[in-house]
């Protein structure tokens, strides 16, 4: 056997390894994290939107989740403007081949009506290059406060707090 072949041999298990961790992890993801048993439709709708934004970098469609009368603590951006301005230096500081990965814990659900849905969550963003984790960052455990807004009743986010032990 010539060493080119058995490099490809090796390549291809290798990928299909890469290939099966990230099905095993997509639907691990799905059964346990991607539909916390408490959390309403509109609720879970609007976390998966701005997951899949901030995976995607994409700050257009996390500003729409955010609330125009954002306040909040975490990292001190205290208004909307602050809040996304932050997002955006974060993720376009990264490498083009370098990709977010945003989880989302829910400890504890303090209010879910349809005025207002209020959490304890903590946002875990793990950043990869070829699935490999090359760094993390924790915001530790939060306040959000989500309330529906305007014409349509659109749910955003009004509010991250930091909580402090």
């Amino acid at each position: 056997m010539s060493l080119n072949l058995i490099l490809d041999e090796t390549m291809i298990i290798d990928a299909v390894w890469v290939a099966e961790k990230v099905v095993e992890g997509i639907i691990s993801w799905h059964i346990k994290d991607h539909n916390p048993p408490r959390l309403s439709g509109n609720m879970l709708s609007l976390f998966q939107k701005f997951k899949t934004s901030y995976d995607s970098k994409d700050i257009t469609k996390l500003s729409s989740v955010i609330s125009d009368s954002y306040s909040g603590s975490l990292y001190r951006a205290k208004n909307k403007l602050s809040f996304i301005q932050l997002l955006k230096q974060t993720l376009h500081a990264l490498p083009t081949f370098a990709y977010p990965s945003l989880i989302i814990n829910i400890y504890q659900i303090t209010e879910d009506s349809d005025k207002a849905f209020a959490a304890i969550m903590d946002f875990k963003s793990n950043v990869k290059i070829a699935f490999v984790p090359i760094a993390s960052i924790d915001s530790g455990q939060v306040y959000v406060e989500v309330r529906p807004e305007g014409e349509y009743r659109m749910s955003r986010i009004r509010r991250i707090d930091t909580i402090k032990d």
